[in-house]
């Protein structure tokens, strides 16, 4: 410990004071080098998850945004970082043959819901609590239902297709068994531009069966993500507002807007800063081994 001291040329100091120092200091980068790690293999997380979906329908990117945290000797301390949905971005839409496909241009989502359970008869149940919105619209008649890919339901307001009055907003069900004296059997389904449901009939007529609930939101940014594609408000994102959405295309999907060639890159700067974090890390420990070294 003399030796310490004299080679310091200030035998003033407590050489257990400078060492204990230099330990905190190593400890601090080594925690900050840590946060750095945690943080860029969430980047990485989303990264993989944005590849995997280049190609499901209207998926959209989450990327990583990252913030540092400084205490208040105005030392760098820790990285933080949170995930950031781009559900703002539109991905390209492209023409459909199924008629009951739809995107929508613009902003704006669907209104949709998970079944609850299943009914006695084998029918799916729904609670008001399972309501969600997607911009995913590949949406197929299912036991009368219209399901995307997901699972979900669609729901809007059903239209009397006979006198033509609007009933509430549930999910949208269909009879194509039964037939209507004046229409027949209801043989297919479209959409229109106005966010319109459009059922033809045996007997030649086309006719509206229900108008879609689209809903849109102050703080689109701020929503929830879920699985299959949805989206959930939350205080930030403020309530669904069914009014100045998007257009709906029928006959039509949306891509994921998903870039590949930003998400490589993005992935092999996240693979360098965890590079560097490591050799922190490596580095901090093996000052600690010496300072430890000092005190024995």
């Amino acid at each position: 410990m003399r030796a310490l001291q004299s080679s310091l040329g200030c035998a003033e100091i407590d050489a257990q004071t400078l060492i204990r120092e230099l330990l905190m200091g190593s400890l601090g980068a080594l925690w900050t080098a840590t946060t750095g790690l945690q943080a860029q293999s969430a980047a990485f997380e989303n990264i993989s998850g944005n590849v995997a979906n280049a190609q499901t329908t209207a998926f959209k990117a989450t990327n990583t945004a990252f913030s540092d945290l400084i205490y208040p000797p105005q030392v760098s301390d820790t990285v933080l970082w949170r995930s950031v949905l781009t559900n703002g971005q539109q991905g390209s839409i492209s023409y459909d043959p199924v008629s009951t496909h739809m995107a929508i241009g613009g902003e704006g989502y669907f209104t949709v819901e998970a079944p609850s359970g299943v009914s006695a008869s084998g029918q799916p149940t729904f609670s008001t609590s399972e309501t969600t919105y997607t911009r995913r619209g590949d949406f197929e008649l299912k036991n009368g239902y219209l399901v995307n890919g997901a699972g979900y339901y669609l729901m809007g307001a059903q239209i009397d297709p006979v006198t033509g009055a609007v009933g509430s907003t549930g999910p949208l069900q269909f009879d194509t068994s039964t037939a209507l004296p004046d229409l027949g059997v209801l043989q297919s389904l479209s959409v229109s531009s106005s966010g319109k449901l459009q059922g033809t009939y045996s007997k030649g007529q086309t006719v509206d069966v229900a108008s879609l609930s689209i809903a849109s939101f102050a703080g689109q940014g701020f929503m929830k993500q879920g699985s299959g594609g949805t989206f959930s408000p939350t205080p930030q994102s403020g309530p669904a507002l069914f009014v100045n959405a998007g257009t709906v295309v029928g006959s039509a999907l949306e891509a994921s807007n998903v870039d590949i060639a930003d998400q490589m890159t993005t992935m092999v700067q996240a693979q360098q800063a965890y590079s560097a974090c490591t050799r922190v890390v490596i580095a901090s420990n093996e000052m600690m081994l010496t300072m430890t070294s000092l005190t024995i």
